[in-house]
């Protein structure tokens, strides 16, 4: 039995799929951007606020590519209300005590604090999960303009 095919459609389609590269580089990197910019809205939109500077620092990086990013907080204490943190000691660094004033506004003085943790408050996974929801469906679009031409 003598079995033959005909490359020529195959040839064809990398042809298709050879040139569609750059066109679907460019959708993505659209796609990327959109995703990254929705990633930070949301999680403006759900971080707690209280001075508003944690809000403030949010933000965006895109890679040189066009084709990833890095969405988060600039502020130091980003990624304890994220994630939350364990029982813990503070003790002054440059004085002899700690000072704050309470909820009733009286001054509070103490050389040690043994603080009992805090609960995760995350804002930023939530933000991103909810951003990639709709990436398969954008992107199997994507792929059908890249090669649609």
């Amino acid at each position: 039995m003598d079995a033959s095919w005909d490359a020529s459609e195959v040839n064809d389609l990398i042809k298709v799929l050879v040139a569609a590269g750059p066109k679907a580089d460019a959708l993505c990197s659209v796609v990327v951007r959109k995703t990254g910019f929705d990633t930070v809205a949301g999680g403006q939109d759900r971080v707690a606020v209280d001075t508003g500077h944690l809000k403030s620092t949010i933000g965006v990086d895109f890679d040189d590519d066009g084709l990833g990013f890095e969405a988060g907080p600039t502020a130091s204490y980003g990624a304890h209300s994220e994630y939350g943190t364990k029982p813990h000691v503070i003790r002054p660094r440059n004085a002899k005590a700690l000072h704050w004033v309470n909820e009733h506004g009286d001054d509070v003085f103490a050389r040690v604090v043994h603080h009992p943790g805090t609960s995760p408050q995350p804002y930023m996974r939530p933000s991103f999960d909810a951003a990639i929801e709709p990436l398969p469906e954008i992107l199997a679009q994507v792929g059908q303009k890249a090669l649609d031409g």
